[in-house]
């Protein structure tokens, strides 16, 4: 038969005495071998591992951080006299929806485009979600490299390719510095389809609209390309801002 009653008895950590039910069975307390906390240890060590758990997981941001951003983007300044305060502003109070997105970011040269695009890709990942970041540029040359004969090139490209379709997020920088080729315009269709049709969230920056490069995309693609771009797309035109 087990019963229960209260008693008093010593906190390992700091002795102090505090209520203590025992589990009696034919009058032996089931529990008397475990090491017992009162209250205000319990709190410290509950508090503690909070605080360790905490450290973890902004040790692993900052490694995702690292390994994602440049060292120069990485370093991005709000407070520098020449960051763009009020674009970033913007940009911070964006967060994709169901009827939002994608986030486009268009304007000229020397606007802090990209390092705003960096500090969104850092705040996301400071709340633990993974991104992949890219360049059109980059982009163009895995759409090239994933048909190389060099194994590894080709499993390299084919690897930042599959981040840029599935990653939680999608960051790609400087579309339009590209060449339109068929291989990039595939690969780049089949990425913009799949984020959009998955409801994941992508932001990309470009000097103009992405009609501008109708001329430049082949008629096969140019409509699917930019209508897909522009879907559910929150842009952020710099240029009426002047």
């Amino acid at each position: 038969m087990t019963t229960t009653t209260t008693t008093t008895t010593s906190c390992h950590h700091c002795g102090a005495l505090f209520p203590y039910e025992p589990i009696l069975c034919f009058g032996r307390d089931l529990a008397a071998h475990l090491n017992k906390e009162c209250p205000a240890c319990q709190a410290r060590a509950e508090k503690h591992r909070r605080e360790e758990k905490e450290e973890e997981r902004m040790q692993q941001a900052y490694q995702m951080l690292c390994a994602t951003l440049p060292p120069d983007l990485r370093e991005t300044e709000e407070d520098h006299p020449e960051f763009n305060r009020p674009l970033w502003r913007a940009v911070d109070r964006w967060h994709p929806s169901a009827g939002q997105r994608t986030l486009g970011i268009i304007g000229p040269a020397a606007r802090c485009k990209t390092r705003v695009l960096a500090l969104l890709a850092r705040r996301v990942i400071s709340g633990g979600t993974r991104v992949c970041w890219t360049s059109a540029v980059r982009l163009k040359d895995a759409a090239h490299d994933r048909m190389s004969r060099e194994r590894e090139i080709s499993a390299l490209a084919r690897e930042h390719l599959r981040e840029c379709l599935t990653a939680p997020w999608l960051f790609l920088d400087d579309l339009g510095k590209n060449e339109w080729t068929a291989a990039f315009e595939s690969q780049l269709f089949q990425i913009l389809d799949h984020r959009l049709n998955h409801h994941l969230p992508m932001a990309w920056t470009a000097n103009d609209h992405p009609e501008t490069f109708l001329p430049v995309i082949s008629a096969m693609n140019a409509s699917p390309i930019i209508g897909r771009l522009l879907d559910r797309c929150t842009v952020l035109d710099l240029r009426e801002r002047e």
